[in-house]
């Protein structure tokens, strides 16, 4: 009696791992990411495209006419602001697509203070000894550093407004170029980045 028990429990256990398995099972395939549905949020592509228009635009207006070691200007990504809800937003997916295009340029370097990215890492001792005010302002006894001729300063805003069952959310993403030295902002842009969707749909 005691073996059959144990025989049947044996089977319970076995027939409810098999259906939490086959529940739990899924097949995955890798898609474009203009197959995922958008969110109310700020999806990745839309960040993505958006940084990399304004770095463009950024070329476009010749406003890099400093330059440094290699005949190119050095850009410092020294300040981000995020004045949203996202609170867990990670600024390198604004960050990276703006240094991918200037880098590839050949005009700009880009590269992001205090990061672990190639740059940094191999003038670590440099960066970590720039003072970025005191440079900002044109102090002459700053130590020599990196010797960027720029700072690209970001700020991500957020506003929300619902009209009927409609919520209606502009994410706007704010570039400014400051001139090391002068302490000039000498070139601005402003994108934005707008959701529409039901209230029904998004929960609230």
């Amino acid at each position: 009696m005691k073996k059959t028990l144990r025989l049947l429990a044996f089977a319970a256990v076995c027939a409810s791992t098999l259906a939490l398995t086959s529940c739990a099972s899924y097949s995955v395939s890798r898609v474009d990411s203009s197959q995922f549905r958008a969110s109310m949020g700020l999806d990745p592509q839309d960040v993505k495209e958006t940084a990399a228009l304004m770095a463009e635009s950024l070329l476009a207006d010749n406003i890099l006419t400093r330059k440094g070691a290699g005949g190119r200007s050095i850009i410092a990504i020294s300040n981000f602001r995020n004045n949203t809800s996202l609170y867990d937003f990670d600024p390198n997916l604004i960050f990276n697509p703006i240094r991918v295009t200037l880098n590839k340029s050949g005009v700009a370097y880009a590269y992001v203070k205090n990061s672990d990215d190639g740059f940094v890492s191999g003038n670590r001792a440099k960066v970590n000894t720039y003072n970025e005010e005191a440079d900002f302002l044109g102090d002459s006894r700053i130590s020599s550093g990196p010797s960027p001729q720029y700072s690209l300063t970001l700020q991500l805003i957020e506003n929300a407004t619902f009209v009927g069952n409609r919520t209606q959310k502009a994410y706007q993403i704010h570039m400014t170029l400051n001139q090391i030295g002068s302490g000039l902002a000498i070139w601005e842009d402003i994108q934005d980045i707008n959701k529409l969707g039901r209230r029904a749909a998004i929960g609230f």
